[in-house]
């Protein structure tokens, strides 16, 4: 099946959801100058063709004493049947984050979600134990902060570029078991009305819409995204690694600043491991992925040692509120602290 283009009216749709996909379609309408009718038709058309996966919301898993750790699967050579049968069972498992299909030395890459490296040691060696003839190698990065950009190149016009940051050092919270119903109704489904989010909160909707927006003071809530799935696309996704030699941390802040100004950079990531800097990468075609990498490259070339690219294929799950901590936090019967 060929790839298509997307249209104009499709990029600033996008566009638009991706700074915030809760945002009305009433809202986008008259920011592009459309009727509301022709965005709802234009994102089910988006939705039915897989080119917009769901709707989610950015959680901040380190205020849940969350841990992230990114593992790069080598599968031996097996059949189709096979390796569907170990992305099903990742995609199912109640601490995996992101889940993508690669190229390069690797053929998938995971993100998991652990309280501490004991715990993510354990998922890791079940997961080794049950396809050991599958897996042939893995190595691991533990990711120490996040930055995620707008897809500008989509059609933003706005001036300064909005940077969320998740992960780092930051104070856990304990959180009522409402907040965290309300959390996990709209981790992956973001778009979900406050009218049914309340019925399974217990509370009234205009309730539900103040927690949101307390939980977004409180950092808790970073924003909300959208999963777009380019596979169908001619746009493509790689992942840069960069290794460091001898950098300050002057150095780095400048060029992690320089990342997060590129509007072909969507995410930023400090990993500790083999590579110290995860950057992913959207271009129209090969040809601009290869300026942008080459401007990187030119523009700090005394502080790269190493670097790998990394084609993704396909997406296969992305959230940033891993299942497994629903059910660990009711258990705690925590209040929220205040901001």
């Amino acid at each position: 099946m060929s790839k298509k283009n997307l249209t104009n009216t499709e990029k600033r749709i996008l566009s638009w959801l991706d700074r915030d996909s809760r945002i009305s379609f009433r809202k986008i309408g008259k920011g592009i100058r459309k009727s509301e009718q022709n965005v709802s038709y234009t994102v089910n058309s988006l939705t039915n063709r897989g080119i917009i996966r769901n709707f989610y919301t950015m959680v901040d898993y380190s205020r849940f004493s969350i841990l992230n750790f990114r593992v790069f699967f080598k599968i031996n050579y097996i059949t189709d049947k096979k390796f569907e049968e170990i992305e099903d069972y990742l995609s199912k498992e109640p601490h995996v984050m992101w889940l993508a299909s690669c190229g390069g030395r690797y053929d998938l890459i995971c993100t998991f979600g652990a309280r501490n490296p004991s715990q993510f040691n354990k998922i890791l060696k079940g997961i080794m134990a049950k396809f050991s003839r599958q897996i042939q190698n893995y190595d691991i990065l533990t990711t120490i902060v996040l930055r995620i950009m707008e897809r500008d190149y989509l059609g933003s016009k706005k001036e300064k570029r909005d940077v969320m940051i998740v992960g780092g050092d930051r104070e856990p919270y304990e959180l009522q078991e409402k907040d965290i119903t309300l959390i996990s109704e709209i981790a992956d489904i973001a778009r979900k009305s406050s009218v049914e989010i309340s019925r399974k909160v217990g509370c009234n909707a205009r309730t539900v819409l103040n927690r949101i927006k307390a939980l977004e003071g409180m950092e808790v809530i970073r924003g909300f995204k959208t999963f777009i799935d380019f596979s169908e696309t001619n746009y493509i996704t790689k992942i840069l690694l960069l290794r460091y030699h001898n950098i300050s941390v002057e150095d780095e802040e400048r060029l992690i600043k320089y990342l997060c100004n590129d509007p072909n950079v969507m995410r930023v990531t400090k990993t500790m491991g083999r590579w110290d800097l995860e950057v992913r990468i959207e271009t129209e075609d090969e040809r601009d992925f290869r300026k942008t990498v080459r401007k990187i490259r030119e523009e700090f070339s005394e502080m790269i040692q190493f670097s790998e690219t990394i084609p993704i294929y396909n997406e296969f799950r992305n959230t940033f509120f891993p299942r497994f901590i629903i059910d660990e936090i009711r258990d705690k019967g925590g209040k929220i602290r205040q901001a």
